[in-house]
């Protein structure tokens, strides 16, 4: 099985011990020391940390709160006898330790130990690609969006470059005809009104390089940007079973549905509003057992809109920056986050007269909605809440 497994013990006969049942399904390296086990961690990947709660200068758990923000994604178990079993529970989550093995243990418990806490680290890394590749798709549409913009930007005013390079060479080409039937003493000024045509003639060639680029740019977008009705209780259906395997194991969640109307807008854009706001919701809970995270998702008909609700009860945002969240490139995540899936997701929105808001209670709960007119109905003033 992938994964490499630390084993780190100051006595030298468990090590053995361990390493000989182990063999030869999973690769184990073994440490005598803490500081020998942070050499071999700052070396190399380690899948699995199996540490001894019992060690001369630094227990398990006090190694483990050491390591834990340089190496958050490797596994923690901790060794401990019967006696120790208490302490251990309850400093279990000082060090983020995923669970114990108590001694004296059996070989096969000990291995489907270690099958579990390999599967999970993983799980870690295929969940890390995932949000790296939502992040990489956060780009590319935040590119274009901005590509489209500024082509639009350009249009005009290489319209009005364009017409004026244009009498700027018929002037020229003017000048040049009258030069030419002066007298010779005009060759040098032919020359140089000759010179400037040709300028000028090169800098039309590139704008009109440029007004077919930007007009290309505004065409693909548009078409991108065709707007066809959805029933959104398809499109929550996709979303939700796209994230099913990440809520599996780290919430509960509660759906509820009422049928309506379809609304504005494709299918592609809307899910990626409703991925944007499930994705948020999910990294938005604690570190703690699963039946305690809960997210909620409803759909119900408000007036002429269609109401899309996703409420966590997670860490909250901030009074100080709940009315900054829709901002581009704002983000609260430590690490990993683009700070553009909540601002594409209110462009989306509005795009499509919608409103999209949040509500929050910090260190309680979050709560999204989103509201889109009925396909086919008056635009609303789109407007952020």
């Amino acid at each position: 099985m992938d994964g490499t497994i630390l084993y780190v013990d100051d006595d030298e006969s468990n090590l053995t011990v361990l390493e000989a049942a182990c063999a030869p399904e999973f690769t184990v390296l073994t440490a005598s020391s803490a500081e020998a086990a942070m050499e071999i961690l700052r070396r190399q990947e380690v899948a699995v940390l199996l540490v001894d709660q019992r060690m001369p200068g630094m227990s398990g758990v006090e190694f483990f709160e050491a390591t834990r923000e340089d190496f958050p994604d490797t596994v923690r178990l901790l060794i401990t006898a019967y006696s120790d079993l208490t302490d251990a529970v309850n400093a279990i989550n000082r060090g983020q330790v995923r669970g114990y093995i108590r001694k004296p243990w059996e070989p096969e418990e000990l291995k489907a130990t270690l099958r579990g806490a390999i599967e999970i680290h993983e799980t870690r890394h295929k969940v890390h690609e995932l949000e790296q590749r939502l992040l990489d798709v956060e780009r590319v549409y935040a590119l274009g969006v901005a590509a489209a913009g500024v082509a639009h930007e350009l249009r005009t005013p290489l319209q009005t470059l364009t017409t004026s390079l244009e009498l700027a060479g018929l002037r020229i080409a003017n000048l040049v005809a009258a030069l030419e039937r002066e007298t010779p003493q005009k060759e040098e000024q032919v020359a140089a009104g000759r010179s400037a045509a040709d300028r000028i003639g090169a800098a039309r060639h590139a704008v009109a390089q440029m007004a077919e680029i930007t007009s290309g740019i505004e065409l693909s977008n548009r078409r991108r940007e065709d707007e066809t009705s959805s029933d959104l209780k398809d499109v929550l259906k996709l979303s939700l079973r796209a994230v099913r395997a990440e809520v599996a194991k780290r919430a509960q969640i509660q759906v509820e549905i009422e049928p309506g109307p379809p609304v504005e807008g494709s299918p592609n854009k809307l899910g990626q509003v409703v991925m944007n706001l499930l994705i948020n919701a999910l990294q938005a809970l604690p570190d703690r057992p699963r039946g305690e995270n809960l997210v909620m998702v409803r759909l119900r008909r408000s007036g002429g809109c269609m109401r899309i609700e996703i409420e966590d009860n997670g860490t909250g945002i901030q009074k100080d920056v709940i009315d900054r969240i829709f901002d581009p490139f704002f983000t609260t995540k430590r690490r990993g986050g683009t700070g553009l899936g909540l601002a594409i997701s209110k462009q989306i929105v509005e795009e499509l007269h919608g409103r999209i808001g949040v509500e929050s209670e910090p260190g309680r709960w979050t709560r999204f909605t989103v509201e889109l007119p009925f396909a086919g109905s008056a635009p609303a003033s789109p407007r952020s809440s």
